[in-house]
């Protein structure tokens, strides 16, 4: 059974760019916009992993994220955080937060599809 995986980001393109990567890499892969598409794909099924971006419109990414590890279902799933602000201290925050790894955009798909490979201890 492959891999489940919900990519949650407001941008559209960036949802397919990471879903096709991820998919022809042999993952199954969901999307959500949003914290509630979210919570509905969570209803259905727990991901083995989730990559979350911070900047989106109604709860952002690390609330979302902190929101993700106060649940009893949820706090051992491995998070990639996602995010344009290319500073330092977005990184330290994620990992500080308690992130998998974090991903700063623009980025290249073979990028997240390596981490997501190492994260989840998939081989090539």
């Amino acid at each position: 059974m492959p891999k489940q995986i919900i990519v949650v980001d407001d941008d559209k393109e960036v949802r397919e760019i990471i879903t096709f990567a991820l998919t022809r890499t042999g993952f199954e892969v969901h999307a959500a916009s949003n914290d509630r598409q979210l919570e509905d794909l969570l209803a259905v099924q727990m991901p083995d992993l989730i990559i979350l971006d911070v900047m989106m419109p109604g709860m952002d990414g690390y609330s979302l994220f902190e929101h993700l590890r106060s649940r009893l279902e949820t706090r051992h799933v491995p998070v990639i955080i996602m995010t344009a602000h290319a500073e330092d201290i977005y990184q330290r925050i994620s990992l500080d937060l308690g992130a998998a790894q974090h991903i700063t955009k623009p980025f290249h798909p073979l990028e997240v599809v390596e981490k997501v490979k190492k994260l989840l201890q998939v081989s090539s």
